[in-house]
């Protein structure tokens, strides 16, 4: 799973650009999808035509159908151990009620574990890397992990 991490940090930096899937902008979805063609050569089928709102438009029956089924799903409300994390999981998270974001765990010094994601927030708008803390923790709510 480190090849896919790295694969992932190669774009920290890439503009975030929303349905974007190249070096001149990407969105999380576009990291994971990019991340994953770059290691294992894998094409995904991909939601491309989706609004600000993926959930709406299939998001998690598009990432199942590329990744299978998560090791890992919960409720609104449920907080995933980190210990049930491992270096190169998917990602999906909510900020609300509904799935709408990806990311990739990676590894930091200082948390133990990051999060490489593309991050559209005003101020940021780029792929980072950044510690998953608490906060970013409890947005999780599906893992998905390829057997390797």
């Amino acid at each position: 799973m480190t090849e896919l991490v790295e694969a992932a940090r190669s774009f920290v930096g890439v503009p975030f650009k929303h349905r974007g899937r190249n070096e001149r902008g990407m969105d999380c979805a576009g990291l994971v999808w990019c991340s994953e063609h770059k290691t294992y050569g894998i094409k995904h089928p991909d939601l491309s035509r989706y609004g600000r709102e993926p959930h709406a438009n299939g998001m998690m029956r598009v990432v199942i159908e590329a990744l299978g089924a998560p090791v890992w799903q919960g409720a609104v409300g449920t907080f995933i151990a980190r210990d049930r994390l491992q270096v190169g999981d998917v990602l999906v998270m909510r900020f609300d009620q509904e799935p709408h974001h990806m990311g990739i765990v990676g590894t930091d010094h200082l948390y133990g574990l990051s999060l490489i994601h593309a991050d559209g927030s005003p101020g940021v708008r780029r792929v980072v890397e950044h510690g998953l803390d608490q906060r970013w923790q409890s947005r999780v709510c599906a893992v998905f992990r390829r057997a390797v």
